[in-house]
């Protein structure tokens, strides 16, 4: 299990190293910097409508499902696929969906939350095909504002480089994939947030482009309970921040499934992975299920997202940030990819 601070929260995923979490939690607990909002309604209702992509029943297996959100792109110019830090299952997805023979064709950009702004001349050497030492290479995640990623999961920024980097090999080059750092660097003054929204609108969306954007799931919710977005500034959430100017060019998918570890002295139900296992009639995992039909739409949140994002400021400990919130997933992102319960 590892943990990610984000602005007095502490956002959690399966699968890393429980010290880092355990330290993260701690930090977190004694920055109080989260506004508390008091109101009789937690969730936000400012946030824009799902896509509106439209998306097979199911889609099951990994390369079945790399191929449909490749597909996607037909309907929408940015895919947002949110991720579990320091997960091989998402790691082997993007790998899986860059891979895909028709992603070239359709993408030349990639915006990654583990690379930083100010080392995109670097990223893009790399990726080019040069050399460059590895000491150099890591200042591209080294420097973003979530340096610690590299105690998570830098195996897996390495190992997506050099995908695209094999790719583009193969590729002339009018067609090479460009990925950029989206995550602001030692003398960006930007918001994270705001950073990676400037870099595709300027890269991307002006220039009539695609892309596909990885970061951490809550970064793409599209709706979210009001005392996290409280304490968030205006990083209201990169999907929200792009339908203000590009309504209904962005798909959002979201990972749900597969085993949580939380921090000591925090507890919370389990979630029950049946409720989704019984309306899905492959038993195949991974499965791409539209979020926008029953009865995944009308599952709570809290139950399934609520152990992945905590907030940990003030007297009282961390909790999940989706606790007493009537949310549920439909609102929050257009598809999920379901893991399952074992994962």
């Amino acid at each position: 299990m590892a943990a990610v601070q984000e602005s007095g929260f502490v956002v959690l995923a399966a699968g890393a190293s429980a010290t880092v979490a355990r330290r993260l939690a701690k930090e977190a607990q004694m920055r109080v910097v989260m506004v508390i909002v008091l109101v009789a309604v937690t969730t936000t209702l400012a946030a824009a409508q799902a896509s509106g992509v439209r998306l097979p029943a199911e889609t099951a297996g990994r390369e079945q499902v790399a191929r449909t959100l490749v597909a996607a792109f037909d309907q929408v110019d940015v895919v947002a696929l949110g991720e579990d830090h320091g997960q091989q299952r998402d790691s082997d997805l993007r790998i899986a969906i860059v891979r895909h023979p028709d992603f070239a064709r359709k993408v030349r950009a990639i915006v990654v939350e583990f690379g930083s702004t100010t080392e995109q001349a670097t990223l893009d050497r790399y990726i080019r095909g040069e050399t460059v030492p590895r000491a150099q290479l890591e200042q591209v995640w080294k420097t973003t504002t979530r340096a610690h990623f590299g105690e998570l999961d830098s195996r897996f920024f390495i190992d997506f480089f050099n995908t695209v980097r094999e790719v583009n090999a193969h590729l002339p080059a009018a067609s090479r994939i460009r990925v950029f750092g989206g995550d602001p660097g030692p003398t960006d003054t930007r918001s994270r947030q705001t950073a990676a929204v400037s870099v595709l609108k300027e890269q991307v969306l002006q220039k009539h482009e695609k892309a596909l954007v990885i970061y951490g799931a809550a970064h793409f919710y599209r709706v979210a309970p009001a005392d996290y977005l409280a304490g968030m500034g205006q990083d209201v959430g990169i999907a929200r921040m792009l339908e203000a100017a590009y309504p209904g060019r962005t798909l959002v998918v979201i990972p749900v499934g597969g085993r949580m570890e939380l921090p000591p002295g925090i507890t919370m139900p389990a979630p029950s992975y049946a409720k989704f296992d019984r309306a899905i009639a492959t038993p195949q995992r991974p499965v791409l299920l539209s979020l926008q039909r029953s009865p995944f739409r009308d599952l709570k949140a809290e139950e399934f997202l609520g152990g992945k994002l905590l907030t940990c400021g003030g007297s009282g400990g961390c909790r999940s940030v989706f606790m007493g919130s009537p949310l549920t997933l439909g609102p929050i992102a257009d598809a999920c990819v379901y893991f399952g319960s074992g994962e």
